[in-house]
C-alpha cells in the first residue's frame, strides 16, 4: 500500500509578463485544474497478466481493467483481538468521542512496521458534529477485560494543542506536539491487520479493493490494493 499525495504546482509568471498577458487577450483568465478525483474499484479478479501488470477484476457487471505500478505495495487483511495487541504496536483508529470525553472505536487497524507513521496524528473524520476522530499512534499499553474487549493507551505526534489543551492534527504539519489517548474497544469492533503480500495473490476469483486514479487513454492506475487471503475479504 502506498501513501499517495497530490501535489499542485502553480507557475508564477514576471510581473510584465502577466501585465502582457492581461492586456493581449483581457478575456482570457488562468485557471488550474484540480486533480483528478481517486475511485474505488471493489470486484472479483478475472485474470492478471504480470507482464503487462494489467489486473482485470469484474464489478458488478463491468469488467474493468486497472494497471498496477511497479512500486505498489499488495496488501491483505488478517483478523486480530484486542489481546493480540501489543505495546510498540502502530494502529490506526477511526472513534466517536462520546459526551463524556471518551474515545470509543468503530475499527482499528494495525499497520505494518513498514507504514509505521503513515498519518500520525489525531484530527476529524468528516463533519464535526459527527464526533468522529482518526487517531493513528503508538501503542503504549493494552488493558483486556477479554480477548476481544478492553482499551488501548497510545501516544502520538500531531500539528498543535487544540483549545481543549488536547494534540491535534497530523505529525509535521506546524509546531509540532505530543499526545496521548485512550481508546476503548467493545466487543465486535473489526481489528483488521494490515499484512504485505505480492502478486502471487492475484488470482481469479479473490476479492480485490482498489483505490485508483484515472490515466491516460481512460485506463485506470491503481494507488493502493487489498486482496483477499485465505478467505478473509478486504474491509478496508
Amino acid at each position: 500500500m502506498r501513501a499517495v499525495a497530490f501535489c499542485l504546482a502553480v507557475l508564477a509568471l514576471p510581473a510584465g509578463h502577466a501585465v502582457a498577458e492581461r492586456t493581449a487577450a483581457p478575456a482570457a483568465s488562468a485557471s488550474i485544474a484540480p486533480p483528478p478525483a481517486l475511485q474505488r474499484v471493489r470486484g472479483v479478479i478475472s485474470a492478471y497478466d504480470p507482464v503487462m501488470r494489467s489486473l482485470s477484476v469484474t464489478s458488478g457487471k463491468t469488467l474493468v481493467q486497472v494497471t498496477l505500478p511497479q512500486d505498489l505495495g499488495i496488501v491483505y487483511n488478517q483478523h486480530r483481538r484486542v489481546a493480540d495487541l501489543k505495546q510498540g504496536d502502530y494502529i490506526g483508529t477511526a472513534a466517536i468521542r462520546t459526551a463524556d470525553g471518551k474515545l470509543r472505536a468503530q475499527q482499528v487497524a494495525v499497520f505494518p512496521e513498514s507504514l509505521r507513521g503513515t498519518g500520525e496524528g489525531q484530527y476529524i473524520i468528516g463533519d464535526p458534529a459527527s464526533n468522529r476522530v482518526m487517531t493513528n499512534a503508538t501503542v503504549d499499553a493494552v488493558t483486556t477485560v477479554a480477548p476481544n474487549n478492553g482499551t488501548v493507551k497510545v501516544t502520538y505526534h500531531g500539528d498543535a494543542p487544540g483549545p481543549d489543551g488536547i494534540c491535534t492534527g497530523h505529525a509535521g504539519a506546524g509546531a509540532g506536539c505530543t499526545g496521548t489517548a485512550d481508546i476503548a474497544i467493545a466487543p465486535g469492533v473489526p481489528i483488521i491487520a494490515l499484512m504485505l503480500g505480492d502478486e502471487s495473490l492475484l488470482v481469479p476469483g479473490e476479492t480485490v479493493s482498489i483505490v485508483a486514479s484515472p490515466a491516460q487513454g481512460g485506463t485506470l492506475e491503481a494507488t493502493r490494493l487489498t486482496v483477499e487471503k485465505d478467505g478473509v475479504k478486504p474491509v478496508m
